[in-house]
């Protein structure tokens, strides 16, 4: 019961978290969202987590990868290193 509850709480909160920063780039991430650019080898923690995840539940797994493939266009997108590279 408290594995089911568990699920669907992080389902909804991945999917807040979509629909307000992750399918919206014009709208700023918070300072806490960001941090893994700045540490690069964040990314290789929060990718095994999203496998363990996805172990876990599928529909969790696709959502976390969906969230991490989103903030990672946005860095892509919207930060000058990678405009400095384009010029």
């Amino acid at each position: 019961m408290i594995n089911l509850f568990l699920r669907y709480l992080i389902i909804g909160l991945l999917t807040g978290y979509l629909l307000i920063y992750g399918l919206r780039p014009s709208f700023p991430y918070p300072e806490f969202i960001l941090e893994p650019f700045e540490h690069n080898w964040i990314f290789l923690i929060i990718f095994i987590v999203n496998y363990y995840a996805f172990i876990w539940d599928s529909k969790v797994g696709y959502l976390m990868l969906l969230a991490i493939i989103a903030l990672i266009f946005d860095y892509l997108i919207f930060t000058q290193k990678y405009k400095k590279k384009l010029n």
